[in-house]
């Protein structure tokens, strides 16, 4: 019973989600009765094979209703597209830290004005890694109507050095910027630099 269930004590709340499965309905319904969760983490595998019309998530967060009580996000699975990751940072109006490490479909084709609908804080941590690190991602983030105000920014790259994208986030947050880590894994070696001040 809603009333009596013990998850306005929750403060974590992550979701796996295994290889070609979706998430129950029935979990979907209960998760806004985490009313006071502060960290929602989407984690693991769930990709249909190229050759059914490349990645293809298995669920729809568009239909989600999510606590506004979250304030950090972490999505590391191929299960979420960016589109998706869209849908769900515009349901939290108080997202401070964000953490995306793995994504389907990014890159490789251009998503012009989708950062338009986003309203969160964007004050905290943005760490992005591996193939996250593109046009396509810091676009969208370089599109919120607010700005970006992050203290923290994290960039794990397995390429080339700093890409031109990352740069363009830490312009773009240059008044509030307190840290600066950029870590490159040459033949997984990695090479940090990291800057405070």
């Amino acid at each position: 019973m809603r009333e009596e269930s013990p998850a306005h004590h929750v403060k974590d709340l992550r979701l796996h989600i295994g290889e070609h499965t979706r998430i129950p309905e029935k979990i979907l319904e209960c998760i806004p009765w985490f009313t006071d969760v502060d960290m929602i983490s989407l984690l693991g595998y769930a990709v249909v094979p190229l050759g059914y019309g490349g990645f293809s998530p298995l669920w729809e967060p568009l239909f989600w209703k999510l606590p506004m009580s979250v304030r950090s996000l972490t999505v590391n699975t191929s299960a979420v597209t960016l589109l998706q990751v869209r849908d769900i940072m515009a349901q939290l109006p108080n997202l401070d830290d964000l953490v995306l490490s793995r994504l389907a479909e990014v890159g490789g084709r251009k998503l012009p004005g989708i950062g338009t609908v986003l309203k969160g804080k964007f004050g905290g941590r943005l760490m992005l890694s591996g193939e996250c690190v593109c046009e396509d991602v810091v676009n969208m983030l370089l599109e919120i109507p607010s700005g970006l105000r992050f203290v923290e920014l994290d960039i794990y790259c397995t390429h080339d050095p700093l890409p031109s994208s990352a740069v363009r986030l830490a312009r773009a947050c240059r008044k509030t910027l307190v840290k600066l880590s950029h870590t490159v894994d040459y033949h997984r070696k990695p090479y940090s630099f990291s800057y405070s001040g």
